[in-house]
């Protein structure tokens, strides 16, 4: 069958197999210059297929149940979302990565789109903080939830947004140039193990030092990864809404914007820069029921970043299962020092003498202080993703320049 011939036919784990063109330097050393995997976008679509169907066939139900009865049955309800709704939402990722015997890293990143977005949908349907406009009828609930990410909506005509040739130009530019960016940037570290800078301690311990945490080489190290995630992830969520985009009509909205380049405070990083998807998500599904629950923002902002943690532990056992990784509650760890600068800022920054700081510096150096309060702890993140092989999976979906010795 289809499944069969797609998925049977493993991706080559040797990135000079597939090459433009190669070259020579000297007598020592073989370069080339590859291009992307036709195995990895052979796959790609139809396990993007799969989570937008099974998030179109949950959101039957969830719109039933949850979204539209004014008065709704809480026992049908709860039963349905905790029962049903989201240990499918979980399970599904792990029972087609069985199924298809998915080894490829970045392919099983793909699957996370329905357990991350998915769940935290669910959430959001069962404490009435669907956003207005997908609440209004089905046709917008289907489009909005069967999304693999943000689907764009007229405010006017209070309806998914038609595709327009304009757009699909827009996009494809945005990809390409994405693709150029993330794959010239990958080329290099790739040569250098991803620490383009030597340090002491292993990318994914916490055996790190106070002064390794702060010296430059780790926070660089840190910043040049960081990026690349940053880079990837704005190429591969513009791509995979393309899919979307093609197949349904609908605009999406970007879902990274610029947070290594211009934020300007860590609420502004996390909150309108960084994945705005999962941010929407964890807004509406854990922040705002967690303040409703408690009348508390605090213990709302709280909630988000706890769910994030759990969510990425959650991610990690996945996409990494095989490979010997360990959990350890680093995401937890990050999520956590990261609320801790967001109540800082809420405090310390809303004083009139930081205020009165901050408006005078330039706005790069501001970006740059921001940063650099995350970056000593970011290998808490990225560590694992380094040693576990998923920037060196990623590379199958880049045109690279590569060189290795003879």
């Amino acid at each position: 069958g289809i499944f069969d011939k797609l998925f049977g036919e493993k991706i080559d784990y040797d990135l000079l197999n597939d090459t433009f063109f190669e070259f020579t330097v000297g007598e020592t050393t073989r370069c080339a210059i590859t291009h992307p995997s036709i195995h990895f976008f052979n796959q790609l679509p139809l396990l993007v297929g799969l989570q937008a169907l099974l998030s179109g066939l949950l959101a039957i139900p969830l719109y039933k149940l949850n979204v539209k009865p004014t008065k709704k049955n809480a026992f049908l309800s709860a039963a349905f979302t905790f029962l049903i709704a989201l240990p499918t939402a979980c399970y599904e990722p792990i029972y087609i990565i069985r199924l298809l015997d998915i080894q490829h890293i970045g392919l099983r990143m793909v699957l996370m789109t329905f357990p991350l977005l998915g769940g935290l949908r669910i959430l959001e349907s069962y404490f009435g903080f669907v956003p207005a406009i997908p609440a209004k009828n089905f046709t917008n609930y289907f489009a909005y939830f069967s999304c693999p990410f943000i689907v764009k909506f007229d405010e006017d005509k209070q309806e998914p947004k038609r595709v327009s040739l304009q757009y699909f130009q827009q996009q494809f530019q945005m990809v390409g140039t994405y693709f150029i960016y993330t794959g010239l940037l990958m080329s290099l570290l790739w040569h250098y193990d991803w620490e383009l800078f030597e340090v002491q301690s292993d990318v994914n311990s916490f055996d790190h030092s106070v002064y390794e945490l702060i010296s430059w080489k780790h926070l660089m190290n840190n910043y040049l990864v960081a990026m690349i995630l940053s880079l990837g992830l704005k190429q591969s969520t513009v791509g995979v809404s393309l899919l979307y985009s093609l197949v349904f009509g609908y605009e999406t909205k970007d879902v990274v914007l610029s947070p290594m380049t211009k934020s300007q405070s860590p609420s502004e990083f996390w909150g309108r820069q960084w994945n705005m998807a999962v941010h929407q998500g964890l807004k509406n599904g854990a922040y705002k029921p967690a303040r409703y629950l408690t009348n508390s923002n605090l213990m709302g902002i709280l909630a988000a970043f706890v769910m994030s943690g759990i969510i990425h532990e959650y991610v990690n056992l996945v996409i990494f299962s095989g490979t010997g990784i360990e959990f350890r509650w680093k995401y937890m760890l990050f999520f956590g020092y990261n609320a801790f600068l967001l109540f800082a800022e809420y405090t310390i920054g809303s004083l009139e003498i930081v205020q009165n700081i901050v408006s005078k510096l330039p706005k790069p150096l501001i970006t740059a202080l921001v940063l650099c309060t995350a970056l000593p702890v970011a290998h808490l993140f990225l560590g694992d993703w380094i040693v576990h092989g998923y920037f060196d999976s990623v590379m199958y979906a880049e045109p690279t320049i590569l060189c290795r010795s003879l």
